[in-house]
């Protein structure tokens, strides 16, 4: 058995060991490769690189929404930064109200991550891992609705922080 892993092991080094030491080629669209690797391409079925092409694309569209999404946390987190600042030094309805929205969406995306990563299909279910997102989801909308509802019958965000401080 240890004969077998070492000719193999040996068998990999070798392989490795000419790949590097061989001159890439240019496949004409900027990438390189070598000469074993342009031979395996030459022999690649054609309907599994469509495939594997349609997926990349499917892949490529999924990440640019993504991408979209992780532009608009950055820029929440950065307005938090300003926000928060405001609506303590000049306490308003309005402030009062964008503050509220703002730390929810902050929050929400936060634990919503969180479950994402965490609370997967693959490994609790599906039926957990949507329960969880909807839980996330359930959550949200209360502390938004009770936020507004402080901000509307109460003294609001600003002014019951201010009121902590002098605590």
């Amino acid at each position: 058995m240890i004969a077998v892993f070492n000719v193999a092991r040996n068998n990999c080094r070798g392989i490795l060991w000419k790949t590097l030491q061989s001159k890439p080629q240019s496949l004409g669209n900027g990438t390189l490769v070598t000469q074993k690797e342009s031979s395996l391409l030459k022999h690649k079925p054609t309907a599994l690189f469509s495939t594997s092409h349609r997926l990349c694309a499917a892949a490529a569209a999924h990440d640019h929404s993504h991408s979209r999404i992780w532009t608009a946390e950055r820029f929440l987190s950065a307005a938090l930064i300003g926000i928060l600042p405001a609506a303590v030094a000049f306490p308003n309805p309005a402030l009062d109200y964008v503050l509220a929205l703002s730390m929810t969406v902050h929050v929400h995306w936060g634990i919503e991550a969180i479950v994402v990563d965490y609370v997967r299909p693959s490994v609790v279910g599906a039926v957990l891992s949507r329960a969880a997102v909807a839980t996330v989801y359930a959550l949200s909308v209360l502390t938004l609705g009770g936020l507004f509802y402080f901000n509307y019958t109460d003294v609001g965000l600003s002014q019951a922080i201010r009121m902590l401080w002098k605590l």
